[in-house]
């Protein structure tokens, strides 16, 4: 398999790293409500077991995030500004079983005018670094995803943003840069060779990726941050 040269790319990585504790981070996703009309934007979204979803709210109506399950609710409608925020976590989960675990919401008193959402809680999606030692060769993995799958990974120099998409919040800042699409074998792994270059220490790295779905939805990866 070849392996793409981070030198090239200018991504610098972990000497030494196995797995880092950033490794293991979740995602927060951010849902406006209201940016503009009686919308949550994203209105759809798929988290990975772990996630944390905040509501931001935005314009000058009152509104609310009530779960049809009854699994959560922001209280009375509120304006701006306010934020809510649910983690989607083993705990949430045994305590609140819907079907597909996927749960359902809306602002009651818009609902009526088509202001619903979704969130789909889905297994993780585990984006980890191996054998990354300055001069060497290591490896990107991805974990998790279907078998077949398309991954999309992209690296930052700058900061881990938030960054929105259609299907959450890329924890990448400008300027992102985009590496090639892996697809997943048989048992949902997926791994790109790197070569890394020596002489960067102390450089810090933000790399998150997207298992992609087709339609324009698709499911995050956990992000990780790395220093040489």
């Amino acid at each position: 398999m070849k392996s793409t040269s981070l030198l090239k790319t200018g991504l610098v990585l972990v000497a030494g790293l196995t797995l880092s504790a950033a490794a293991t981070a979740q995602n927060n996703h951010i849902v406006k409500v209201a940016p503009s009309g009686f919308v949550f934007e994203p209105q759809d979204i798929n988290v990975n077991v772990g996630d944390t979803v905040t509501w931001v709210w935005f314009g000058g109506a009152s509104h609310n995030v009530r779960a049809l399950s009854g699994a959560f609710l922001s209280g009375n409608p509120v304006v701006a500004p306010n934020t809510f925020s649910v983690t989607f976590d083993g705990i949430f989960l045994a305590a609140n079983p819907v079907a597909g675990d996927l749960y359902d919401y809306r602002c009651a008193p818009h609902a009526f005018v088509g202001m619903v959402g979704s969130v789909k809680v889905m297994s993780p999606r585990v984006l980890s670094v191996t054998n990354f030692t300055a001069g060497q060769s290591g490896s990107i993995d991805v974990d998790g995803l279907n078998p077949g799958g398309t991954v999309m990974l992209g690296y930052s120099l700058a900061g881990s943003g938030p960054i929105s998409i259609s299907f959450g919040s890329l924890a990448l800042s400008p300027p992102v840069n985009q590496l090639p699409a892996l697809t997943a074998d048989s048992y949902g792994h997926a791994s790109m060779p790197v070569n890394l270059p020596g002489g960067f220490a102390g450089t810090t790295v933000h790399l998150h990726g997207a298992e992609l779905f087709g339609g324009g939805e698709g499911i995050l990866t956990n992000p990780l941050t790395v220093v040489l």
